[in-house]
């Protein structure tokens, strides 16, 4: 049946009408078009225009949510600390663990990238065109390059693609220059990627003809083994650039939060990033009292996965996380949860705790001009 879009999703990508239709006139596989009611997509329209939201393709996009290193989990080997640094063009993450046993001990050691849905793809950031390592990530063992083993696949449910696309000659993941131009394969090809489901409807187009768009989910994993050498510390390093959610406003800014129509939305984003008085007082002055965004004002979102440092023999005895916003002038808000603020330096925001058992992933907000 037709794709539909959640509330939760529709903030996540900016709410952008063109989105809207995109995604909302999705044709059923015997040519029936699904559409929103007038009602429903009016309301959109008139919401997004009368509060100045801005109304342009692929002004927004979605963050995915990525973390660092995971480790199966062990008793054997402790975490002594994680020094973890967010900014919006880098992720960089030190680990020093320790073997607290008389023997060696062997770990798999994997990076999870996240699935990425191609039939959502085009409002998801990310981060780097290379098709496979597409968030260029690195990794150091005692200061040495230490690679993971890569292994993607394409899935439609829970049916293994790839064959057939490498058959097909095409990638797997579509991005920068390895795009597929749906109108420009072969009519055989075509035919034969919508009846297996590996092509999608995707509306019509503005002379009447059904468009396609991939269909299939990319699943990327990086793997290796490593080894704990008995009552010595290990330090790992690990970097990567992060996938930055954006948009070209906010909903917190005054005239857009105080709308009746957004306030579950806004409601969520107080909850999920712990958005205090204070930080919508000092927002609100940047933003001034118009009802369009004259400051210019923009969203920056990132999602980091945390609670599997919790997979070791205890608690991880000392955390550090540094978050860097790239200007004194912009505004962070965030769920601290047990972590304490310390002291900081430049425009950089620091955080500690001793003993830390991560129990919550971190959603990062960031607003101001970009």
């Amino acid at each position: 049946m037709g794709r539909s879009l959640s509330a939760d999703r529709l903030t996540r990508i900016g709410w952008n009408p063109h989105m809207l239709r995109r995604r909302m006139e999705t044709s059923l596989p015997n040519g029936v078009c699904i559409r929103p009611s007038f009602r429903i997509r009016a309301l959109m329209v008139a919401l997004l225009v009368g509060t100045g939201w801005p109304a342009r393709a692929n002004d927004s996009a979605a963050e995915l949510s990525i973390g660092g290193l995971q480790f199966v989990r062990t008793n054997e080997v402790a975490m002594e600390s994680e020094n973890l640094s967010i900014g919006l063009d880098r992720i960089s993450v030190r680990y020093q663990f320790a073997n607290v046993t008389a023997k060696p001990v062997t770990l798999t050691v994997a990076f999870p990238l996240p699935d990425i849905d191609l039939s959502e793809a085009e409002n998801i950031a990310l981060p780097s065109n290379d098709p496979i390592n597409f968030v260029d990530f690195e990794t150091r063992v005692d200061g040495s390059p230490a690679p993971l083993t890569v292994d993607q696949r394409a899935m439609v449910g829970n049916r293994d693609v790839s064959a057939l696309l490498r058959e097909l000659k095409l990638p797997l993941l579509p991005i920068g220059g390895r795009e597929i131009r749906v109108s420009d394969l072969p009519a055989a090809t075509r035919t034969r990627l919508v009846d297996d489901g590996l092509m999608m409807p995707a509306g019509m187009s503005d002379n009447g003809r059904q468009q396609y768009a991939p269909g299939w989910v990319i699943k990327t994993s990086a793997v290796r083994q490593q080894v704990f050498p008995p009552m010595r510390t290990v330090t790992v390093e690990h970097q990567y650039r992060p996938s930055v959610g954006s948009s070209p406003d906010t909903i917190l800014r005054p005239s857009l939060r105080r709308s009746s129509a957004l306030g579950q939305q806004v409601a969520r984003y107080r909850k999920e990033y712990c958005v205090q008085d204070t930080f919508l007082a000092e927002l609100d002055k940047r933003a001034g009292s118009n009802q369009t965004n004259s400051a210019n004002l923009q969203e920056r979102r990132i999602s980091y996965v945390l609670k599997t440092g919790a997979n070791w023999a205890g608690p991880i005895r000392s955390f550090k996380l540094t978050i860097d916003p790239g200007g004194n002038d912009r505004l962070v808000s965030f769920c601290p949860g047990r972590l304490k603020a310390s002291s900081a330096s430049g425009n950089t925001l620091e955080y500690t705790a001793n003993d830390f058992k991560p129990d919550a992933d971190l959603k990062i907000l960031v607003i101001g001009t970009f």
